[in-house]
């Protein structure tokens, strides 16, 4: 386990995909961001148990270019559509070594009348972009997507762990977080659910 507490296999292939992802000669480089709780973790959000695999999130416009630059990996041929668990992507699977890796792209997720669909472009100015220590550049997934995200999968431990690290400096999170909870027309019992797990109240609105 390495000191972020992400495992060695999952660390070296998050090398290997910095390296194949930078794409740096390309003139409109894809975008794509690291999440899940390989992210968390590199956040230095504290969760309950080490990560499995690694997620990698991108819009629907890059997933021709990044999944070219990851063919070598694949184990299903290539992007296909998912529409489950009330969610839709255009989803591949890749093996490094023995890490399983996906690359989610276009994600949306639907809990009865709430909907979110990930915008990259529109996080990408709230991501966390930094020279890990045995793995790259890494672009992160801010942890206000994070704790949207979680909170519409009825995830609470992994709620209360990222609604803790943002507590550390929750005005350079909230932002971020009324902007995805405004823009995705997330209903007033959602803006209460992330007060009670933030302890504010007027700070977001609804």
């Amino acid at each position: 386990m390495a000191d972020s507490g992400i495992p060695y296999i999952l660390e070296a292939a998050l090398a290997s995909i910095s390296e194949v992802l930078s794409l740096s000669w390309l003139e409109k480089p894809p975008v794509w961001l690291l999440g899940g709780s390989c992210g968390l973790l590199l956040h230095g959000v504290q969760l309950n148990a080490p990560p499995r695999d690694i997620d990698l999130y991108a819009d629907l416009e890059d997933a021709e270019v990044l999944h070219s630059a990851l063919s070598s990996y694949s184990v299903d041929g290539g992007p296909e559509e998912d529409y489950s668990g009330g969610c839709y992507s255009l989803r591949s699977r890749y093996r490094i070594g023995d890490a399983r890796v996906e690359l989610v792209c276009g994600f949306q997720i639907g809990s009865g009348t709430r909907r979110y669909a990930v915008d990259v472009q529109l996080l990408l100015p709230h991501a966390l972009i930094q020279d890990f220590n045995g793995i790259g550049y890494m672009r992160l997934m801010p942890a206000a997507h994070e704790l949207v995200f979680n909170l519409l999968r009825c995830r609470g431990d992994r709620c209360s762990a990222i609604a803790n690290f943002m507590k550390v400096n929750l005005a350079g999170h909230l932002p971020l977080l009324q902007q995805l909870v405004l823009e995705n027309g997330l209903d007033e019992a959602f803006g209460l659910q992330l007060e009670t797990l933030l302890g504010v109240s007027t700070s977001i609105e609804i």
